[in-house]
């Protein structure tokens, strides 16, 4: 068996896993935005509280992965790598936690704005047949030469 492949198949099933995630992510905005508003809860005040939220997962990912040992009985080379690695994606997590507690804001807002558009100001085009309808019939088309009135060949 090769492990290129497995490891791909694996990774490709990881990511499947997480697109499905982020999809479920999105349904429940989608649900969530407007159960707050109806609640009587501003645009504001729904996006800190889902902001909040998505902060603290992001956190608890953080506290898990910060937790996490090596295996039992590793050597200390790979056990300082080990901490190494766990040192950065913690603090990786911990930056995206920062940006999702402060950035995330708007979205209550544009989800809104998405579901009630408003309509463009616009008249609707009428025809060339309409408009000229004072001028006579629609000029003929001569026989693909893009002239109009009567053809080379016909008299």
């Amino acid at each position: 068996m090769n492990t290129g492949q497995h490891d791909a198949d694996a990774y490709g099933q990881e990511l499947a896993r997480i697109s499905h995630h982020q999809r479920e992510a999105t349904s429940a905005r989608f649900t969530v935005f407007p159960s707050l508003a109806a609640a009587g809860i501003g645009h504001e005040q729904a996006d800190n509280i889902v902001a909040m939220l998505e902060a603290g997962a992001v956190a608890g990912a953080h506290t898990w992965i910060s937790e996490s040992s090596p295996p039992h009985g590793s050597e200390p080379r790979f056990e300082d790598g080990w901490f190494a690695g766990v040192r950065d994606v913690a603090s990786y997590l911990l930056r995206i936690a920062d940006t999702t507690a402060t950035t995330g804001r708007g979205r209550a807002a544009s989800r809104r704005r998405r579901k009630n558009p408003p309509r463009p100001r616009w008249r609707r085009k009428t025809s060339w047949r309409r408009r000229n309808a004072s001028r006579g019939p629609l000029p003929r088309q001569g026989h693909g030469t893009g002239r109009t009135g009567r053809s080379w060949t016909s008299r």
